[in-house]
């Protein structure tokens, strides 16, 4: 394929983000082959990269207005560049191709309404300034005459896209999975999984759950952390961040947990953790197709996940891991009890021959395919 420009809409960088890993792992494949910039209010660019970055400043006072604001200035920005595709991982309407990777905001809002909420988180929800102004967004971006494709990162996220938006033509809908280095994200040798439990300062026999998410309320740290009360021989391993963490920590020590609860804060490489772990628990009240469950399963590690978390469609229940609704605490429960070591082992086996199916040339070629079809090079 011919060299041509793309504009990657990414609103900021966060080093545990998933969707700045994927487009970092986008554009390690891409290579030379496109002139790639990003359109942004921050990113780290790697030293030694020729990256272009188009800032777009900060504005506004309030979460709906530098929401609001910042749709708009980047639409202004696409207008004065001259770019042969606009590929936007943020709800900015005007883009040829929209990447839905943070899902859905309509499901998301519906799933918080029905399960989440009392009568007035319903009410406020439903007149709150930003969430008004992501939907309006978001069928923006769905509707407008630009938009070509949709890359979505999981069958459940094109569901819900026709499921909300009827009107979207669903040839436009293109699933794509994430991809996953495996090269890097390799399983561990049984040395190198008790090296990294000591280093950590856990016992070499400790049963150790992993949990790798920042925003701990959507991800379902509540249901892990209740299904922990339950497992006296299990501890938690907690990756990530949330502005209300010291509630959580509140709650393990309520219910005399906190001495098998680990909070780790933010891991810019979470490898050796998935090393020193024996499973990872991903309970989700709503998650489109999260990175870590494809770098776990390359690192060996089986998962348990929920219904709403899009890359359960990797998982074959008891072959490589284990899909239980997010509310269901017992359900949880059940599976990290009634599993023995070698369960886990064998089953993390499975995993890695599942993740072996997405590497990361994968992802790039459909990527490419994509692009030469909306071209037509």
């Amino acid at each position: 394929m011919q060299s041509f420009r793309l504009a990657i809409v990414r609103q900021h960088y966060r080093p545990d983000g998933g969707a700045e890993r994927i487009i970092q792992r986008m554009l390690d494949g891409f290579g030379q082959a496109l002139d790639v910039s990003i359109v942004t209010q921050g990113w780290q660019v790697p030293v030694g990269s020729d990256l272009q970055v188009i800032p777009v400043r900060k504005r506004g006072w309030s979460r709906s207005s530098r929401f609001r604001h910042f749709v708009t200035d980047v639409q202004a920005v696409l207008q004065q560049q001259q770019f042969d595709l606009v590929q936007s991982h943020e709800r900015v309407p005007g883009c040829q191709v929209y990447r839905a990777g943070d899902g859905v905001h309509a499901e998301w809002l519906r799933i918080r309404a029905e399960y989440q909420l009392g009568a007035f988180g319903r009410w406020w929800q439903g007149v709150d300034p930003f969430h008004r102004a992501v939907l309006a967004a978001e069928r923006g971006v769905f509707t407008h005459p630009h938009l070509r494709a949709v890359i979505c990162n999981a069958e459940m996220v094109r569901q819900e896209i026709l499921q909300h938006y009827p009107e979207v033509d669903g040839s436009k809908l293109h699933l794509i999975r994430n991809g996953v280095d495996l090269d890097a994200f390799t399983p561990p040798s049984e040395s190198q999984k008790q090296l990294e439990r000591k280093t950590l300062g856990l016992p070499a026999q400790q049963r150790l759950a992993l949990f790798v998410g920042s925003g701990f309320g959507r991800k379902g740290l509540d249901n892990a952390l209740d299904s922990m009360r339950l497992l006296p021989d299990w501890s938690l391993l907690v990756i990530g961040k949330d502005k209300q963490q010291a509630h959580y920590q509140r709650l393990c020590q309520q219910w005399g947990i906190a001495d098998r609860v680990y909070f780790m804060g933010v891991a810019e490489d979470v490898r050796p953790l998935y090393r020193a772990a024996d499973v990872l628990v991903h309970p989700a009240w709503y998650d489109p197709a999260p990175n870590v469950i494809l770098e776990s399963m390359a690192m060996g590690l089986p998962v348990i996940t929920s219904t709403a978390c899009g890359n359960q469609e990797l998982v074959a229940e008891g072959e490589n891991g284990f899909v239980v609704p997010a509310a269901d605490t017992a359900r949880l429960t059940e599976c990290l009890q009634a599993n023995r070591p070698d369960d886990w082992r064998q089953m993390g086996i499975a995993a890695r021959q599942v993740a072996e199916q997405y590497p990361l040339a994968v992802m790039t070629a459909e990527l490419f395919n994509l692009y030469a079809k909306l071209l037509e090079i």
